[in-house]
């Protein structure tokens, strides 16, 4: 019997982030959107400390129930 538990791999895009304006999106591997940032209520109310912190990040995805603890999220520049 295989126990052995895989991960999701899911992109974080940044997809505007100029003259007070924010938009970033996480992405399936496939590209289907799972989760949008739209300005900045996630780094005031303390998700995230700035626009690249994956961890921040991971973690309230996984509260949410979005992302498992194994599963991986990459930054796409």
């Amino acid at each position: 019997m295989n126990t052995m538990k895989y991960h999701k791999i899911s992109n974080y895009y940044i997809n505007l982030d100029e003259r007070g304006d924010f938009y970033a999106d996480v992405r399936t591997k496939s590209g289907k959107t799972v989760f949008e940032i739209k300005g900045f209520d996630i780094f005031e109310d303390g998700f995230m400390r700035n626009k690249k912190d994956m961890k921040g990040l991971e973690e309230h995805l996984v509260s949410l129930k979005i992302m498992n603890k194994i599963d991986v999220l990459q930054y796409i520049c």
